[in-house]
């Protein structure tokens, strides 16, 4: 019989499909309010559950018996898992709250909150999977849904493009996925998390080639999913959806999926593995914070951002230190979240007050002086965009300091340790850049507008929440945050060190970025001097290093060529050899045919003439004249003696 702490874990997975179908099946207007009252109880689940469930708590059922081969799917509850179900719950709350407003002109309401429900779904069944078999259902249940939100404007000509290009690179991805699962089933007949984590590597008799190769291949998950390089262009792309999806891809479900997975099975990555992890979340975050300099899409400047800081995530873990890569994960939920939303009220604005249809409600250089208008919006942007920059007194900067205490004791090349001191200057410098056009310069904005209520509660609960009390009794001191003693024993992970010089420097650098854009965009300064490099900067940036540009010279061109190929193939040489064999069997049945009626038709008729024609003469000799047949008796007679004097003589 199953206990209250195997059932809460049960709620807090299934409910949110339970919402889903729920809100699709309700009227138009009554699908937001189930969504919500759903979110709520699933947070409600998630909070009991990390004080009423021990941590370490496992519930497993066997699914699949193959020969002596049984594969169990069940469920998981340790620190990270709770924490995650918590954040991700806030989160889903939080965005169904926002979206009944957002939403509330859209005609298909109850498909877009059936697939929210989907989506945290999929995302609380990776959270929660005790084994990688499972977790890898629901790594593309999440991939299905993000699919379906991404494209959810499927009528538009852009977000079918985007939803492809998404689930494209992912699929990449998972091909590493599915090889890890490969070589850890065959070498250790489990694919249970904490059996395989619990194992002793060195003396499992497994090649290193092949550990080197395991590690990669579920990296390489992680890659596509968390949308690091080079696959990170999807990413970006995928800010064609509704804003409040976006804040919930970007915050705590999918792109989070990649980073949770390389921190759950830490223990499995040789120091090989961790050095390629370290490096291409460098060149990450140092891609995604200078491809976000260059853009005018209010929501493409988040996507590079949250590239940027993935890359950071993904950086501790290769340095060695994934409780820091998830404590930034963690407060990195809230700002993020908090800063979609925050654009996504600014551009509800302008499609509210705006009735101008060629107008772009994204396009920052059509903004400015909404901090007048929208006080609210600006106040909780204004609290979101100083943790992103990793000042202190936010979140931000705890776990932000945690990641560069890591790099700073890590073994991972200085370049690396470069790029991630160099993306907190210009993670500051493109975030004020977008607040000082949006909020300041000039603007002619109407005076009275009042922002509904259920856009200001999740914008306040938000931006409340990217504080650093909210993690910390001392919110400058990264050690001192109630998280790590909970975190502290997972899978024996180390905790970097407090060192004294590395906040000042992170500090002075998010002041010099801050100040640069300040001074840059307000003041008209520096001018002379960004101009002197701003022609290939601004393409580099402006076009992400033209990744795109290289994948469609690289692989889309060559896909082409080798599909047109492929097409002249088909049409000159398979069709011409199918036309051929018809033809081939239309002469071949013409000439059967003609054989037929000519000569096994002819030979049957000349057979029927022929005893036909005998029958008729032979019938006269039977015509019952005696002299006849005396007649006919004497010359059958002389033709008997005839012959035997043939054979005689």
């Amino acid at each position: 019989m199953l206990k209250y702490t195997d059932i809460l874990p049960l709620m807090i997975l299934f409910l949110p499909l339970v919402g889903g179908i729920l809100s699709y099946l309700v009227p138009n207007k009554r699908s937001g309010l189930i969504a919500v009252i759903t979110a709520t109880l699933i947070l409600v689940y998630s909070v009991s559950a990390f004080f009423y469930i021990p941590f370490e708590t496992g519930l497993d059922l066997d699914w699949i018996t193959a020969g002596n081969q049984v594969f169990q799917v069940g469920l998981y509850y340790d620190q990270i898992s709770g924490i995650m179900c918590i954040v991700v719950a806030i989160v889903a709350l939080l965005v169904s709250i926002f979206s009944l407003e957002y939403m509330k002109h859209d005609a298909a309401q109850p498909r877009y909150f059936a697939l929210l429900g989907l989506f945290a779904f999929s995302m609380y069944g990776i959270v929660l999977s005790s084994n990688l078999l499972l977790t890898f259902i629901f790594w593309e249940l999440v991939g299905f849904s993000s699919y379906l939100l991404i494209g959810f404007w499927f009528e538009k000509a852009a977000p079918p493009i985007s939803s492809f290009k998404a689930f494209l690179m992912n699929k990449v991805g998972d091909v590493g996925f599915l090889l890890g699962i490969f070589i850890l089933f065959a070498y250790f007949k489990t694919l249970n998390i904490q059996a395989l984590i619990g194992l002793d590597l060195s003396q499992s008799g497994i090649p290193s080639s092949l550990l080197i190769t395991m590690g990669i291949g579920l990296f390489l998950a992680a890659v596509g999913k968390s949308a690091q390089f080079p696959l990170q262009t999807w990413l970006p792309d995928a800010m064609t959806g509704p804003t409040p999806v976006s804040a919930l891809i970007h915050a705590a479900t999918m792109v989070a999926a990649g980073v949770y997975l390389m921190v759950r099975i830490f223990p499995l990555l040789v120091p090989e593995v961790l050095a390629i992890i370290g490096i291409v979340g460098g060149i990450t975050a140092f891609m995604g914070a200078f491809a976000a300099f260059a853009q005018n899409d209010i929501k493409k400047i988040l996507a590079y951002s949250t590239v940027s800081q993935l890359g950071y995530m993904i950086m501790a873990v290769g340095a060695g230190f994934p409780v820091a890569a998830f404590m930034h994960l963690t407060t990195h939920a809230f700002f993020k979240a908090g800063l979609f939303l925050c654009s996504g009220s600014i551009i509800h604005y302008y499609h509210e007050t705006n009735q101008d249809h060629d107008f772009d409600a994204q396009d920052i250089t059509n903004m400015g002086g909404l901090r007048k208008v929208l006080p609210v919006t600006f106040t909780a942007f204004t609290l979101c965009m100083l943790a992103l920059a990793g000042l202190p007194l936010f979140s931000g900067f705890l776990s932000k300091e945690m990641i560069l205490n890591g790099l700073a004791s890590s073994q991972l090349p200085f370049v690396v340790v470069f790029f991630g001191f160099a993306s907190v200057f210009m993670t500051a410098a493109y975030m004020a850049r977008l607040y000082f056009k949006v909020f300041f310069n000039n603007g002619e904005q109407k005076e009275k507008y009042s922002e509904a209520l259920v856009i200001k509660v999740p914008l306040i609960v938000l931006s409340l929440l990217s504080l650093g009390f909210v993690f910390s009794a001392n919110p400058i001191n990264p050690n001192s945050s109630w998280l790590l003693p909970i975190l502290s024993s997972f899978n024996g992970s180390a905790i970097a060190q407090h060192f004294s010089l590395i906040p000042v420097l992170s500090i002075a650098l998010a002041l010099a970025g801050l100040a640069f854009s300040y001074f840059y965009i307000e003041k008209k300064m520096f001018e002379g001097l960004v101009n002197g490099i701003k022609t290939v900067a601004y393409s580099l940036s402006n076009k992400n290093f033209y990744l795109d540009e290289i994948y469609k010279v690289a692989i889309v061109r060559g896909a082409l060529l080798l599909a047109k190929a492929a097409y002249w193939w088909d049409q000159k040489v398979v069709d011409r050899v199918v036309n051929l064999i018809g033809e081939t069997q239309v002469v071949v049945a013409y000439l059967t045919g003609w054989f037929d009626r000519t000569v096994v038709d002819g030979g049957v008729k000349l057979l029927t003439w022929t005893v036909n024609f005998a029958g008729n003469r032979t019938r006269q000799m039977q015509g019952g004249n005696l002299q006849a047949y005396l007649a006919w008796a004497v010359f059958g007679l002389l033709l008997i003696f005839y012959f035997f004097e043939l054979l005689i003589g």
